[in-house]
């Protein structure tokens, strides 16, 4: 075997994250939430989310779902140069107090968000840029899929509810 070179390195790379607060009927969502989470069909337990966890396509074809994050998709499209997308994932998890969400990354994804539908100490951590959100009614954050981010035990009393979405780039060819 001949090697002629071999570069391993990091290198800098662009980057956006982007956090607000938005409107959001959150009893909706927690319902919805709860209600899948007791069903045969959910994920608990079963992904970075130590938790209960929806499936990953519960609300992608929910209109509530799709109008109260317009705001975010219209705030993408007026500030930022992006292709054609298109949401592929939309789950909601709810943390019980103990639990935890694993730090990982959405990298095969164009962009990701997280909106968060009650109050709780359980900030989400985005470690590589020294960020964080905190839970609370309409908390969201949209961001670039390859930040690592997730949560540490939650010492608080209370579950944490939210909703967590991923847009895949539209291919044309």
């Amino acid at each position: 075997m001949i090697v002629n070179k071999d570069i391993n390195r990091k290198v800098q790379k662009e980057y956006f994250f982007i956090k607000g607060f938005i409107d959001i009927d959150s009893e909706y969502f927690i319902n919805k939430i709860k209600e899948s989470c007791s069903s045969e069909k959910n994920l608990n337990h079963r992904t970075n989310i130590e938790g209960l966890m929806t499936p990953f396509k519960f609300f992608t074809q929910d209109r509530k779902f799709f109008k109260t994050i317009m705001p975010l998709i219209d705030y993408i499209d007026d500030n930022y140069e992006k292709r054609s997308y298109t949401l592929v994932d939309a789950w909601g998890f709810e943390l019980r107090p103990r639990e935890k969400t694993l730090f990982h990354d959405h990298h095969t994804t164009y962009w990701s968000g997280v909106l968060y539908l009650n109050d709780c100490n359980q900030p989400l951590e985005f470690p590589e840029i020294n960020q964080e959100l905190k839970p609370q009614k309409g908390a969201f954050a949209i961001f670039s899929p390859f930040l690592k981010h997730g949560c540490k035990k939650n010492r608080d009393t209370v579950s944490k509810f939210g909703l967590s979405f991923n847009f895949e780039e539209v291919k044309n060819w």
